[in-house]
């Protein structure tokens, strides 16, 4: 290889090199329900402009989810998943925003809503067929094989971002031992995501986590979350990303 050729190959690999440890500041997150939640909180790239405005995900998203249904029940099918231990978080919810008093089980509407002083703040639309349960500052649902939870909590009781943060961090610990926290990252409508594993204290499944804090109106921050278990994420992260990008801020309501 001649000077200039072996010049080149060295200037591509510093190149690469700068655009890793450039993203690992930024914290990114890569594949996953991690990097989807990354990608899509409060709308994302796409539901912003389209999604995120009228509570639903586009037909592309959709359609995304609906291979994901149909190869996450080939993989519930196999002996791998069948002989592996799973969690239940119908039995055990992870409230790792903080544990709520006791919603009403509603059936999966169009849209699942928070209000306050009798104004929407924030609004999230799951799958038909996750339990759904709903309280005066929550909503929280379940999927159908209770391997995926979701909440969302208005939050009162913290100042700014960096106060939920830690609160969060606090809630996370009492749920899950092992923690391993990815780079924290930060979208373009200002969420802060914070993502990582670790393993369920009480059933002992390794999962993966990702949780944004946003404001939804105007000095009102809201918290969502996603717990799903480690082994099945990667069939998770297409229904995740579409469910985070259904969610609506307050100013959403008004257009």
């Amino acid at each position: 290889m001649t000077r200039l050729g072996i010049l080149g190959v060295t200037f591509l690999v510093v190149a690469m090199l700068a655009s890793a440890a450039y993203a690992q500041r930024r914290g990114a997150v890569s594949g996953g329900m991690r990097g989807a939640v990354v990608g899509g909180m409060v709308g994302g790239s796409e539901g912003a402009a389209t999604g995120a405005k009228i509570g639903v995900v586009t037909g592309a998203t959709r359609a995304a989810v609906n291979r994901e249904t149909q190869s996450r029940t080939e993989y519930q099918a196999t002996t791998e998943y069948q002989n592996a231990v799973r969690s239940n978080f119908n039995e055990a919810p992870p409230e790792i925003l903080g544990a709520t008093p006791a919603g009403t089980a509603t059936k999966p509407s169009e849209e699942a809503v928070i209000r306050k002083d009798g104004k929407p703040i924030v609004g999230i639309t799951f799958p038909s067929d996750w339990k759904q349960r709903t309280g005066d500052n929550y909503i929280s649902a379940v999927s159908a094989d209770g391997q995926a939870y979701s909440m969302l909590v208005t939050r009162d009781d913290v100042a700014d971002k960096q106060a939920a943060i830690e609160k969060l961090k606090s809630g996370l610990a009492k749920y899950l031992s092992d923690i391993k926290y990815d780079e924290p990252s930060e979208t373009k409508e200002g969420a802060v995501i914070v993502t990582g594993t670790g393993k369920g204290k009480k059933a002992g499944v390794d999962v993966v986590f990702a949780a944004g804090l946003f404001e939804a109106a105007k000095g009102q921050l809201v918290g969502a979350a996603f717990v799903v278990d480690a082994k099945i994420e990667d069939h998770y992260k297409d229904t995740i990303r579409g469910i985070c990008e259904t969610i609506r801020r307050a100013e959403d309501f008004a257009k």
